[in-house]
């Protein structure tokens, strides 16, 4: 065989290749690319397990600087906030825990709370030494951030959060119809993830109606408890998110001179899919 058509095999087979990384890209919201990314940045550091409070958390690191802790959604990994991870590693020290049962998180028994996950969080920033730290948190992610403000206000810098409620009721009524179902396609991405990366992967259905279980009864904040949060406060939402409009502008006037940003045209998965307009907002508020 000739050495041109060994060159032009070559060539067609990084081609193929090559589509079929963009198409997997797509299809996984970058989470392809982010992979490749933390491959060869130099601002990645590995990922490891802590044990905190009876539970191991895992968590990854990345850049350095002031410290700037992300917390993911419920039922999400830290692929998920890929787009935060690359924007603000380059100035700061990115924290990005996956919560008790989350990702690379083992099971746990008993139920999941909020209180108990933000004290996991407390219990994280003791064993890195970090006594300060802002914090972006992503729906259920928010809701962590809140109840760190208000009961550990001391180690809490700014918060923002995106499409978070402080009430279990606070949420449209039809986000309840794919609450039963761990098998519906609506969050068939992130069972699929779970299934990849978890020391747990059958455990989906039980991890699945934990958390539901806890949507359903959890939070259950009031604005005069909000109104103690002295942390400066970036409340985002978008114009179409599952969480009520009324209650995310209750929320932002019950917490002290927050500033509320309400983005138009975005749902609840603008930081993944809508992350550049996010993004700058997060920018503005932590560097003001």
């Amino acid at each position: 065989m000739s050495k041109r058509w060994i060159w032009g095999g070559v060539v067609v087979l990084v081609g193929v290749l090559a589509v079929g990384f963009f198409v997997a890209d797509r299809a996984t919201s970058g989470i392809a690319s982010f992979w490749v990314w933390r491959a060869l940045s130099s601002d990645a550091q590995s990922g490891r397990s802590v044990h905190v409070n009876e539970v191991d958390i895992y968590f990854e690191t990345y850049g350095k600087g002031e410290p700037l802790l992300l917390a993911h959604g419920g039922l999400a990994t830290i692929e998920s906030m890929h787009e935060q991870i690359t924007r603000f590693s380059g100035e700061r020290r990115v924290i990005v825990p996956e919560r008790r049962e989350h990702g690379r998180s083992p099971a746990v028994e008993g139920p999941l709370t909020y209180a108990d996950m933000a004290d996991d969080m407390i219990a994280l920033l003791d064993f890195l030494e970090i006594q300060r730290t802002d914090i972006f948190g992503w729906s259920d992610g928010g809701i962590i951030a809140l109840d760190m403000a208000m009961r550990f206000p001391e180690r809490v810098g700014k918060i923002a959060i995106f499409g978070s409620n402080y009430h279990f009721d606070g949420v449209e009524d039809s986000l309840g119809d794919s609450l039963g179902d761990p098998a519906s396609e609506e969050i068939a991405p992130m069972r699929v993830m779970y299934e990849a990366v978890s020391p747990n992967p059958d455990r989906w259905p039980e991890f699945f109606e934990k958390i539901t279980t806890m949507w359903r009864t959890e939070p259950q904040y009031t604005e005069s408890q909000l109104a103690t949060i002295d942390a400066q406060t970036l409340v985002m939402v978008g114009e179409f998110d599952a969480v009520l409009p009324e209650h995310t502008e209750s929320l932002a006037r019950a917490i002290p001179d927050s500033q509320l940003e309400i983005l138009p045209g975005a749902t609840h998965f603008a930081p993944l899919d809508d992350a550049d307009r996010v993004n700058d907002l997060l920018s503005s508020f932590l560097n003001k």
